[in-house]
């Protein structure tokens, strides 16, 4: 086997490897017992609203994360 064969072998070993992990992390899980991931929108706004209010007892934590 050449060098050049064992790089792309090499490289398409790991652009597999790398878009498995990238579809595994961005499956939404969460522990048994959480409410499911949701992106906020303006539709889902008002409910994301209630359910904080409603929760006002309990700790409760927001966490904004932009892609850039």
């Amino acid at each position: 086997m050449s060098p050049l064969t064992r790089k792309r072998a090499f490289a398409a070993v790991l652009l597999i490897v790398l878009a498995l992990g990238a579809w595994y992390v961005a499956q939404s899980h969460v522990p048994p017992g959480q409410a499911p991931l949701v992106t906020l929108d303006a539709a889902s706004l008002a409910t994301f609203r209630d359910a904080f209010n409603r929760d006002a007892d309990h700790v409760r934590i927001i966490i904004l994360q932009s892609p850039t």
